[in-house]
């Protein structure tokens, strides 16, 4: 018979495989963004390929663990759940990209965040 503790750590485990798909989605877009924003690099390049080759893995191994995810996780709570692709990305971007993080970009991941809550959190049915 398996016990509590286990019980929860099989419950939590798609939730984990989730976020790992939610982090390698972001780390695929970013790496994109760092391949195509070598101006010096030619297109089909070996250095090019290379590194676009490593971007698209990168988020394909999100995609699969997307994929694992779903097995366990009501898409109505895992797709809102992606939504924390925008705010990995806006803070992405500010760190290596050198992007200005603007006031409204900030009230529309906070605004976006509030509404993934409001879809994630379990409430009760009313009788």
């Amino acid at each position: 018979m398996k016990s509590i503790s286990q019980i929860s750590k099989l419950k939590i485990i798609p939730y984990i495989i989730l976020f790992v798909s939610i982090l390698f989605s972001i780390s695929g877009q970013l790496l994109m963004k760092h391949t195509m924003s070598n101006p010096n690099e030619g297109l089909f390049t070996w250095v090019f390929i290379q590194q676009l080759t490593l971007a698209v893995s990168v988020y394909c191994l999100g995609v699969g663990n997307w994929i694992l995810a779903l097995r366990s996780v009501k898409l109505s709570i895992a797709y809102p759940l992606t939504s924390l692709n925008y705010v990995g990305i806006l803070f992405g971007s500010y760190y290596f990209f050198n992007e200005v993080i603007t006031l409204t970009r900030i009230a529309g991941v906070i605004t976006i965040f509030l509404g993934v809550i409001l879809v994630v959190i379990p409430m009760k049915k009313s009788i």
